[in-house]
C-alpha cells in the first residue's frame, strides 16, 4: 500500500499499519458473530450437553444427528444392590466375627473383658427364674403370704394420710428416680420422723409369673434405710427393718452405689415406703426399676 499524502515516511508507515488494524478489527468481529450464530443454532437444534470434569471445568459438546445425550452414572456406583438377606446375613457374620463384651473392673482396680453373650444369659436368666420349687439366691427381703406382719398392724391407721406422696412407677424395666428425699414428707415412726420416698408399681400383671423382682438403688453417702411394703389400701404388709445393701463400688461407666434386690411373690402388694434411718450429710438419690419374672438389672 502506498501513502499519496505528503508525510514524512515513518508517518506514512504508521497510517499504513493503522489501516490494517482496522481491517483485522472487522475480521475479528465478524468470527465472533459467525460462531455465536453457529451455537445459537446448535442450542435451538438441542444437539450438544453439558458436563462438569474434575478440575470443575465446564464443557458444551456438539451431539452427532440421531446421538442421545449420555447418561452419567453416580461415582461408585455399580447398581450391584444388595437383597435383605444377603444385607442381614452379612451382619450375622460381622457378630459373630466380631463378638461382643463387656468392660468388668475388679474391686482391686484390675480391668479385664469378657465376651458378652446375649441370648445366653437371657436364657440362663429365664432357667434361674421360672419355677415354683426353686430358690431365688441374692434376693432379700422376700415378700411372700407366710411372712406378713401381724393382722392387727395391717388393720390399723399407718400411711393412709401420706397418699399425696406416693410416685409412680408403673411400667416394667423403666427407671424412675426419686431425688433428696427431703422433698418429701417426713415418716413418723417411734424414734421419731424420718426423711422418706414413697413410691407405688401398682398390682402385678395380668399373666404373671408369681414373682416380681424389685431392685433398689441409693447414690450418694452410705445410708442405712427400712421398707414398708403396703397394699392397695397403702396398708402395711411387710416391715424390713435396716433393709440389706450391698455396695456397689465405682467404675468406668457408673459411680458407686448401694442396692436392694426385693423379690416380691405376694400379690397383694403395691406400694413402699423406704425411710432412712438418719438424714446424710449430702443429697442421695433413688432410683426404682421392677420386673415381673426377669431381673430389671442385668
Amino acid at each position: 500500500m502506498r501513502c499519496y499524502q505528503p508525510l514524512p515516511r515513518a508517518r506514512c508507515r504508521h497510517q499504513v499499519d493503522h489501516w490494517a488494524r482496522g481491517y483485522q478489527l472487522q475480521d475479528q468481529v465478524l468470527r465472533l458473530i459467525f460462531l455465536f450464530l453457529l451455537s445459537s443454532v446448535a442450542m435451538a437444534d438441542g444437539s450438544y450437553y453439558t458436563w462438569v470434569d474434575a478440575q470443575g471445568r465446564i464443557h458444551n459438546v456438539p451431539l452427532k444427528p440421531g446421538e442421545e445425550e449420555p447418561v452419567e452414572q453416580p461415582p461408585g456406583d455399580d447398581n450391584d444392590y444388595q437383597t435383605e438377606e444377603e444385607v442381614q446375613e452379612k451382619l450375622r457374620q460381622y457378630d459373630e466375627d466380631n463378638p461382643a463384651f463387656y468392660v468388668i473392673v475388679e474391686p482391686d482396680g484390675r480391668v479385664r473383658t469378657e465376651t458378652y453373650d446375649a441370648e445366653a444369659e437371657q436364657e440362663a436368666a429365664a432357667e434361674t427364674i421360672v419355677g415354683d420349687d426353686e430358690v431365688i439366691i441374692g434376693w432379700d427381703p422376700i415378700l411372700a403370704p407366710p411372712f406378713r406382719v401381724e393382722q392387727q398392724m395391717t388393720q390399723g391407721a399407718c400411711c393412709e394420710a401420706f397418699t399425696d406422696q406416693f410416685v409412680e412407677a408403673p411400667k416394667q424395666f423403666k427407671s424412675v428416680q426419686l431425688f433428696d428425699p427431703v422433698r418429701y414428707r417426713s415418716f413418723p415412726t417411734s424414734q421419731g420422723n424420718h426423711t422418706a420416698w414413697y413410691f407405688h408399681i401398682g398390682k402385678p400383671p395380668k399373666a404373671t409369673s408369681g414373682r416380681r423382682f424389685l431392685v433398689l438403688r441409693l447414690r450418694g453417702a452410705p445410708v442405712e434405710a427400712s421398707l414398708i411394703s403396703l397394699n392397695s389400701d397403702l396398708k402395711p404388709l411387710y416391715y424390713s427393718r435396716r433393709l440389706p445393701l450391698d455396695s456397689i463400688p465405682e467404675s468406668w461407666h457408673s459411680v458407686g452405689y448401694q442396692e436392694a434386690r426385693v423379690l416380691v411373690e405376694d400379690k397383694g402388694v403395691e406400694s413402699f415406703i423406704l425411710y432412712l434411718d438418719m438424714k446424710p450429710a449430702e443429697d442421695i438419690s433413688l432410683e426404682i426399676r421392677w420386673a415381673d419374672g426377669y431381673a430389671p438389672f442385668q
